[in-house]
């Protein structure tokens, strides 16, 4: 019986959109409005969406914590995002050859930074609904939008 229920809330949440999540969403303060829509959308990711946090995001996570000078500061930053991902239910992605949609992506909008031209195309190889971001230069791209196929949204859209 209790497995016939796991199943049933694997399949509901299977077919929740497939956001991916910029690692600003993840960083900014919880004190500033930005901060506040975060926090509101990371508490329905597993409800109403899915989450996903791509290699180039994980790789910006990992740098700003190691980061921090104080060890302590450094391993209560790792626990906070690690019960996050465990309580929202957020996986990952690996990316398998995005070269060329970089390429394609920074073409379009020159005023995109690389990095956040590798997070872009992982969420558009991994046929993500939307990338959730602050970055205001790909915040309702529609030149990005139309040619990809995704939306890219910040978190007030979504709550």
């Amino acid at each position: 019986m209790q497995k016939k229920v796991k199943e049933k809330i694997e399949r509901k949440f299977i077919i929740l959109p497939l956001h991916h999540i910029d690692t600003s969403i993840i960083l900014e303060p919880e004190k500033t409005q930005n901060g506040r829509f975060c926090k509101k959308y990371l508490q329905i990711l597993g409800y109403n969406y899915r989450g996903r946090l791509s290699l180039p995001v994980m790789g910006e996570l990992f740098i700003k914590i190691n980061s921090l000078e104080d060890i302590q500061d450094r391993q209560l930053a790792f626990e906070i995002i690690t019960d996050l991902i465990k309580a929202r239910k957020i996986d990952f992605y690996v990316p398998e050859s995005i070269g060329d949609l970089i390429q394609k992506i920074m073409n379009l909008d020159t005023r995109i930074k690389p990095t956040d031209a590798e997070i872009l195309a992982c969420s558009i190889e991994d046929n993500a609904k939307t990338l959730v971001t602050l970055d205001q230069v790909l915040i309702n791209n529609k030149i990005i939008e139309q040619n990809f196929k995704i939306r890219i949204k910040h978190p007030k859209e979504l709550v």
